[in-house]
Formats: C-alpha cells, sequence, structure tokens
C-alpha cells in the first residue's frame, strides 16, 4: 500500500471513530459555548472528537504536524498553515457544522485533510449521521460510499443551485453574503444556506450543487472537501478567479462549467 492509500485509509477509520462518539453524544448539547458571537459556537462534544482525532493520529503518526480548529486553530490558522511546508500535516474539523448538530438537523461532518509538503494528498469527509462518506486521494478520483463521483453537466448559471453560509462576523445587517444573494437571485436556478462548508463542497463534487461560494473560511473547513472536488474534476478559485490555496480568505467552487458566469456575478 503507498503512502497516500495508507493515510486516506487511516483518515477514514479515524473519522468513522469520532463520528461513532458523535452519535452516541448527538443528544449532549447543554454544555455549548460561544466563541466570537453567538452564532459561533462550541460543543463538549466537538471538543472529545477533536480530542479522539489528535490522540489517535499522534499515536500512529508522531512525526506528524496537526491543525485542529479548537486545540490550536484559534490563533492565526492562516499563518500556521503558510508556515507548514515540509512535512505530513492534518487539517481536521471534528465537528464541522456545529449549530446543525446542537439543533439536531442531521447536516454536520467530520472533516479531515492530509497535506504534504504544503499540497493536500488526501481528505475525507463524514457524516455520522448519515453514514454518508466523501474521500478521495490525489490523482486517484473521488468517492462516496465506495462509488466514484463526478460534478455535474449543468453549463448555464441559470440551471444552477448554488449554496453559500455566512460567516460568524458577517452575521449582522447588510452583510456582504446579502448582497452576494441579492446579485445572484434571479440569475441561477436556487440558493441553499445548509451550514457545513465541507459537506457542501462535496455536494458540489457529487453534483447535487452546481457551485458553492464562502468568504473567510478556515483551513479545516476547506481542507478535505477541497480535494474530494477537485478529484471529482470541480473548480475552486478565489472571488478574484486565482487558484484557492487553504490560505485564502474567499472561496468560489463549481463543476467549472458555469464557473466565469458565477465569478462574474459574485464581482
Amino acid at each position: 500500500m503507498n503512502m497516500k492509500n495508507e493515510l486516506l485509509k487511516s483518515a477514514i477509520e479515524f473519522a468513522k471513530e469520532a463520528g461513532q462518539l458523535i452519535r452516541k453524544n448527538i443528544h449532549q448539547t447543554n454544555n455549548i459555548k460561544q466563541k466570537l458571537n453567538h452564532a459561533d459556537l462550541v460543543t463538549e462534544v466537538d471538543q472529545l472528537s477533536e480530542a479522539l482525532l489528535r490522540e489517535r493520529i499522534k499515536t500512529m503518526y508522531p512525526d506528524h504536524w496537526i491543525l485542529s480548529e479548537e486545540a490550536n486553530g484559534q490563533a492565526n490558522p492562516f499563518e500556521i498553515i503558510k508556515q507548514k511546508k515540509i512535512g505530513i500535516g492534518w487539517v481536521i474539523d471534528p465537528i464541522d457544522g456545529t449549530t446543525n448538530f446542537i439543533h439536531r438537523i442531521p447536516h454536520f461532518a467530520v472533516s479531515i485533510g492530509i497535506v504534504k509538503d504544503g499540497e493536500l494528498i488526501a481528505g475525507v469527509v463524514y457524516n455520522p449521521i448519515n453514514n454518508d462518506l466523501y474521500y478521495a486521494a490525489k490523482g486517484k478520483g473521488a468517492f462516496y460510499n465506495e462509488t466514484p463521483i463526478q460534478v455535474s453537466n449543468e453549463t448555464e448559471i441559470e440551471e444552477a443551485v448554488l449554496a453559500t453560509g455566512y460567516p460568524s462576523k458577517e452575521w449582522k445587517e447588510n452583510s456582504t453574503v446579502v448582497k452576494q444573494i441579492d446579485a445572484l437571485t434571479g440569475k441561477c436556478r436556487s440558493i441553499r444556506l445548509l451550514g457545513a462548508s465541507s459537506l457542501d463542497l462535496c455536494y458540489v463534487a457529487k453534483g447535487l450543487l452546481s457551485g458553492f461560494w464562502h468568504d473567510e473560511l478556515n483551513p479545516w473547513d476547506t481542507a478535505a472537501g477541497l480535494l474530494i472536488l477537485r478529484e471529482a474534476g470541480g473548480k475552486v478559485t478565489t472571488r478574484c478567479g486565482q487558484q484557492f490555496h487553504l490560505e485564502d480568505r474567499t472561496l468560489v467552487a463549481s463543476n467549472g462549467f458555469i464557473h466565469d458566469s458565477f465569478l462574474k456575478l459574485l464581482k
């Protein structure tokens, strides 16, 4: 087994184990803490899931670095990613979509992206409620529960179902997101706000959505879904149309066919 396949297998195993913990604690949401504001939350289950993932990674791969949302991601995650250009690292979100988890809306996931020398080589996104598993290794294609997936074939923005989300600091009146939605309203088929970026990227990869955009995502929100989408034939850039990197602050993802029209409307 080559290194990428071994790491992917481990990431799937770890994600499923964390998912089992989350399922067991689905009703344990009374210990909720605010981070930035009342829309930016963390639960004890987030922390338990993260602790499990970090322990498993450190035990099996003691020489790998880890960037995770709650343990060391609150300082300056973009700077950490910029500096980690050598070696293998794990970029993890123990529960992406914590607000959905708190309200028992079954759209949240464990997200694990693996980076080697600054380049994504494997990604896993696992929804423990629906048992939906998305994964990819670089150059090997993208999969949903062992079935190969690829992006949709819509070529016109009018046919596109898009998704977005609010950065925590943008949860306010007259936000940038509201203006972006207004610019797209009537131009595309519809817009969804689903609440878990890792899964939203996988939905584009699977062809359920035509595109997804979001500002101010953190590396753990995007790492796994980014590789899965690319391996499914999708395109991901910044809002300026440049190739997206984990340290970038704006993200526009699509099936590729509608990308130019999508960018134009967002600008």
